[in-house]
């Protein structure tokens, strides 16, 4: 599977993977900002953005995506950093090829299994009638008398796009949703891996994600893991506290 992805700058490669909902344009800010040392580059992840769509999801389907697509640009060395389902497939693609990076980054997520949340979500998208659909605005009041979080609802709407015969989503929705229980586990698959090299985990110190109980589980898979988490930030902690989240992944690259 060819994936989509932008590309920007030049040097020891960083391969940055984005959350559930997501794209590569959620990255760019940060990935302009490392481009200055580094060639920083930010797929798209199956189902999502303009990459492919497969009926398939799992962590293993999508690690195997990831080093495809190290093999498709010939990247040696590479550092990977990946938030929320980005982290959990940058996880998985390190504990089973672990020769293949030198360091990882995971943003806000641990290796383990997440409580299933979602049935609000799904019938908030299953409820939006693309067809009658006239805007964005409207998009948005329909999905607020379901979800209280705005920034899921913005979320979702980086996908809605307009065609020429209305509105449509960009990424392959029924696919995602579909397979959403898978998403929400940590493959059992990798209970006996483990990756020794340089990890860093970064976590808003606001969200329910990454907290101090993951630890042990943490450190069983990683080892090296170092653990910081950013107070004042929630589960984008990249986008909320971009200043220090920045400090800390520079200071964590620059060091290995």
């Amino acid at each position: 599977m060819l994936l989509n992805y932008h590309e920007f700058g030049q040097g020891r490669p960083i391969i940055i993977l984005h959350g559930l909902f997501g794209s590569a344009r959620n990255w760019q800010s940060i990935a302009r900002d490392l481009s200055c040392n580094y060639h920083v580059l930010t797929p798209d992840l199956r189902n999502h953005g303009l990459s492919p769509h497969a009926v398939t999801m799992s962590y293993q389907d999508m690690s195997d995506d990831i080093i495809a697509f190290a093999d498709q640009l010939s990247l040696d060395n590479v550092i990977i950093l990946g938030h929320s389902l980005g982290g959990k497939v940058a996880m998985t693609a390190a504990l089973l090829h672990p020769k293949r990076f030198s360091a990882l980054a995971v943003v806000d997520i641990a290796p383990v299994s997440y409580p299933q949340n979602f049935a609000e979500l799904i019938t908030a998208v299953d409820a939006l009638e693309l067809k009658s659909l006239k805007n964005r605005t409207q998009a948005e009041k329909a999905l607020s008398k379901v979800i209280d979080d705005m920034s899921i609802i913005q979320l979702l709407l980086q996908n809605l796009v307009r065609s020429e015969n209305g509105f449509r989503w960009r990424c392959n929705l029924e696919g995602i949703m579909a397979n959403l229980s898978l998403i929400g586990q940590f493959p059992d698959s990798l209970k006996n891996n483990s990756y020794r090299l340089p990890s860093l985990f970064l976590g808003g110190a606001e969200s329910n994600y990454l907290r101090n109980s993951h630890n042990i589980t943490i450190y069983n898979y990683f080892p090296a893991a170092k653990i910081k988490m950013l107070r004042g930030a929630g589960h984008w902690p990249h986008i909320e506290k971009p200043k220090e989240f920045l400090k800390y992944l520079k200071n964590f690259i620059n060091s290995v």
